[in-house]
């Protein structure tokens, strides 16, 4: 959807038009399409002609605002949410460690792309993986 909207520049697309082209329920996109304008990252023309457009250039938009604000925080373990007060493991758990590295990697890569780069279509992308997976190293608190 998102991806859609910064192709469309500022011009307007329905979700009806979204739903089509992305093949994705109507009602999903009801659902996460408030919480996106809620956090003004699209805005939004009701009536004849109305649709939606982003709130924002694309530049200024990254993949991890997207992703937080639609799912939440992302985290490839529960206990690795935030800062692990979920955990119901022994305070002097090992895994907290190395999930604490692959949940900052994934959020660092993430927050590293934005619209902007995908329409660009730019090797950066590309770059940003192979860096970003070199730049994490087993650390302690």
């Amino acid at each position: 959807m998102m991806f859609q909207l910064a192709q469309g520049g500022n011009n307007l697309t329905s979700l009806a038009e979204i739903s089509s082209t992305q093949n994705i329920s109507y009602g999903y996109l009801e659902q996460i399409v408030k919480p996106l304008r809620d956090h003004n990252l699209v805005e939004s023309k009701r009536g004849f002609g109305g649709g939606y457009k982003l709130a924002k250039p694309a530049s200024q938009i990254t993949i991890g605002d997207i992703i937080t604000i639609v799912e939440g925080p992302v985290a490839p373990v529960k206990c690795a949410m935030e800062d692990f007060s979920s955990c119901k493991g022994p305070p002097d758990c090992k895994a907290k460690l190395v999930w604490r590295e692959v949940t900052t990697a994934i959020n660092d890569v993430l927050h590293s792309i934005t619209l902007q780069d995908l329409l660009e279509d730019t090797d950066e992308i590309e770059n940003l993986k192979g860096e970003k997976s070199h730049e994490h190293s087993l650390q302690r608190p």
